[in-house]
């Protein structure tokens, strides 16, 4: 191939700016020139009214001084038409009148989907694991998990020194959609009391009693990290709790991260407060790991297309190198039970929720 294209699309993580940069730098080395498309796969609908709001040659030059910086020079957006299989198609079209053989498609399991359709369609692709979640098994890591990780952990180390001083109970809602690998390593990390995630099911009462007990033994403070997703495994469903609680504000099918804290307290009798990290788990620089990860898989990435390889998503394990078929990228239980069950040893009460 001369001439290859590349994207990111989803939700942006800290290293997808590294991996654009390698994209472009591995690419140039091999006499390959590269068309960025903005805003994942709309860029490839080449709706906008001007082509420069669909697309960019890029050049070593484009790509200077951005190996640090967050977020993504391409601008990254979920595009919903690409469910459609005659939008695939138009994709296709217009990739091809560019004169691109191949795309490297940089982002999560959505982005896998999109990059698997392009392949049937007839465009060779390679997908490039860049999520928060790391939620693609097949990967040990994923590009953007390690500086979400670091950033939750000092969010928490902070959040637990003022717990300290005052003496309660902080619940730490952390990313990670319906995976719970954020909120596992982060509660590791920091020594939390314990884990709450989807893939466990769990339940308040428990966990207010567990409260209880470490207060009442002398404990001053505790954490609890949420995966955002966790209400899902709960066992209570939000009708009986409004009937036990009639005080509380539970309007919503949904709970948030307040009302678990006023849930978590009627029930321990002691003070809980909430926290919410969000989107600051995306922004930011990468750390090293993410950039090294970044530069590595991209390089990969362009070197398959370069041998004429496509439908094949780059990893790593155990510090190798790594390519699958891109369809079996998607494939695989996240869940780590050894990982789960290390959070309960270490924690604060050994008995935990059962697997």
């Amino acid at each position: 191939m001369k001439r290859i294209g590349v994207l990111t699309s989803g939700g942006d993580a800290p290293g997808m700016n590294a991996a654009l940069r390698a994209v472009v730098r591995t690419a140039r080395s091999n006499d390959m020139s590269v068309v960025g498309f903005k805003r994942g796969y709309n860029g490839m609908l080449m709706r906008s009214l001007t082509s420069s709001d669909d697309f960019i040659e890029m050049n070593s030059r484009s790509v200077s001084g951005i190996i640090s910086h967050g977020g993504t020079m391409l601008m990254t957006a979920r595009c919903m038409d690409f469910y459609r299989p005659e939008c695939v198609k138009q994709a296709v079209r217009n990739a091809k009148a560019l004169g691109v053989e191949g795309l490297i498609c940089i982002g999560g399991n959505g982005t896998f989907k999109g990059a698997e359709a392009l392949n049937e369609m007839g465009l060779s692709t390679i997908g490039v694991p860049a999520t928060i979640d790391n939620d693609l098994r097949y990967t040990e890591f994923t590009i953007g998990f390690d500086t979400a990780l670091n950033t939750a952990v000092e969010a928490v180390n902070r959040i637990r020194d003022t717990g300290d001083a005052h003496e309660r109970v902080s619940i730490v809602t952390v990313m990670g959609r319906d995976c719970g690998d954020l909120a596992l390593h982060t509660a590791l990390a920091c020594g939390a009391e314990a884990a709450v995630i989807p893939e466990v099911p769990w339940s308040i009462e428990e966990l207010g009693n567990m409260v209880h007990r470490g207060v009442i033994s002398g404990k001053r403070s505790m954490i609890l990290i949420f995966a955002e997703g966790a209400q899902s495994s709960m066992k209570e469903n939000v009708k009986q709790l409004k009937e036990e609680f009639p005080k509380l504000h539970m309007n919503y099918d949904k709970l948030s991260a307040s009302q678990f804290a006023e849930i978590i307290e009627a029930i321990s009798g002691h003070e809980t407060r909430a926290t919410v990290l969000g989107y600051m788990q995306r922004g930011g620089s990468p750390t090293a790991n993410d950039s090294i990860l970044a530069t590595r898989t991209s390089a990969r990435a362009v070197k398959l297309l370069a041998e004429d390889i496509g439908g094949r998503a780059v990893g790593v394990k155990g510090n190798t190198l790594i390519d699958v078929p891109i369809e079996d990228a998607m494939k695989g239980e996240t869940f780590d039970p050894e990982f789960y069950e290390l959070v309960g040893i270490t924690g604060y009460t050994v008995k935990k929720y059962s697997v």
